[in-house]
């Protein structure tokens, strides 16, 4: 049996129920708030927003990682404590300062790298990483390490196992100003991630949506942040 509209109508008045005049295609196609079309709106929208805000966190958090990384590698040749080149000295093994060295070029890479595929603003940080291998140039280039046309650095491992001492030791000692500024941009970095995760957490309104950009966030923040400390 067919049931239409005005049925529908009448079992309601035998309920004590005033009857609506929309039918259902009107809650669909309606504009106001409580049309089917415009909750399913608000629920997709707070879907995407809950994606957006995942894909956000996450890509500060490779950022964070990558620029930890670079300063924990920098680290091992700027701590005072560090014994890499008196055991290298005393035991004329040298492999460890290699293998650190190539680390430092491998962390360096990748931050840029992930740097690079961000659309934040952060990733202007791209270019304290290149400032701080130009203006140390020579001295890299000495241990065969060079900066490349895409901004990352390649290593010649035949030119650095050649390097003596005191040219290992100007390039990656505890007084290397290139490690110093490596290790200094990686903090800052990772202070910036951690902020924006932190930004991207709260920022975020109960339907979902975003209240500000996370760009302003960082625009404040580097004001406060240069490459030496």
């Amino acid at each position: 049996m067919r049931i239409t509209s005005q049925m529908l109508a009448a079992n309601q008045l035998k309920a004590g129920i005033e009857p609506s005049s929309k039918t259902l295609l009107d809650y669909i196609q309606n504009d106001d708030n409580d049309s089917l079309t415009s909750l399913l709106s608000k629920k997709t929208d707070t879907s995407t927003s809950s994606l957006t805000k995942k894909l956000q966190k996450d890509a500060y958090k490779n950022i964070k990682d990558d620029a930890d990384s670079v300063t924990e590698n920098a680290a091992k040749f700027t701590d005072e404590k560090s014994t890499l080149f008196a055991d290298a000295e005393r035991t004329g093994d040298y492999s460890a300062i290699y293998a650190d060295i190539k680390s430092v070029v491998d962390s360096y890479n990748k931050l840029y790298n992930t740097l690079g595929k961000t659309s934040s603003s952060i990733n202007t940080m791209c270019d304290l990483l290149k400032e701080a291998v130009k203006e140390n140039s020579e001295t890299l280039s000495a241990v065969g390490i060079a900066l490349k046309d895409d901004g990352s650095l390649s290593i010649d491992e035949n030119k650095l196992k050649a390097a003596d001492t005191a040219t290992l030791k100007k390039a990656f000692g505890t007084s290397s100003e290139f490690a110093k500024r490596l290790g200094i941009i990686g903090s800052n970095v990772s202070s910036l991630a951690k902020a924006n995760i932190n930004y991207v957490t709260n920022s975020y309104t109960s339907s979902g949506a975003a209240s500000n950009s996370s760009d302003d966030l960082y625009s404040l923040m580097t004001s406060k942040f240069n490459s030496r400390g």
